[in-house]
């Protein structure tokens, strides 16, 4: 009776950590993959819910199951999440050397060939930097996980994000 007991608080603490990292890849998945991925991450977490159901036969196998899961939604957002630190920090590095061009030569460049990355790994998830005629800015566009969740700084508007 004491080993069931356990391994039923084993499986609770199990689904106490691991379910909200999950939660929060899922949030994170906003961010670095979309509002549909999001979703679809939201979607695979409800099968805990299966697996909290299969622990009433077989905590192990439920466990294992979770465990999976887990493995299966957190590493690679945290991937993402690290590098969504890493592709701002460049930006705001990027945003700087703008500002900075302006107040030396009375123009914003344009483009970043004078730019020297902080982070040479970063270059490939700058996607776009534009002059703006019309308005008298710049705005550099980027990615962190796919190609189609765009971010950007807007000189004239700020950051912003497109999630799909």
């Amino acid at each position: 009776m004491a080993m069931k007991k356990n391994e039923t608080l084993l499986f609770i603490l199990l689904i106490a950590v691991l379910v909200p990292l999950e939660v929060l890849s899922a949030y994170l998945a906003y961010e670095t993959l979309g509002e549909i991925m999001q979703g679809i991450y939201f979607l695979a977490i409800g099968f805990n819910l299966l697996l909290i159901i299969l622990a009433v036969y077989s905590r192990s196998l439920a466990a294992i199951g979770v465990v999976i899961l887990a493995l299966l939604l957190v590493p690679y957002q945290l991937t993402l999440g690290y590098r969504f630190i890493e592709v701002q920090t460049e930006v705001a590095a990027i945003v700087s050397h703008a500002y900075e061009q302006k107040i030396d030569t009375g123009e914003f460049p344009e483009d970043l060939t004078k730019y020297r990355y902080q982070n040479p790994d970063m270059e490939m998830y700058i996607q776009n930097y534009r002059l703006n005629e019309e308005r008298g800015g710049f705005t550099v566009i980027y990615r962190v996980g796919t190609e189609s969740t765009s971010h950007w700084f807007s000189s004239n508007d700020g950051w912003g994000y497109y999630p799909d």
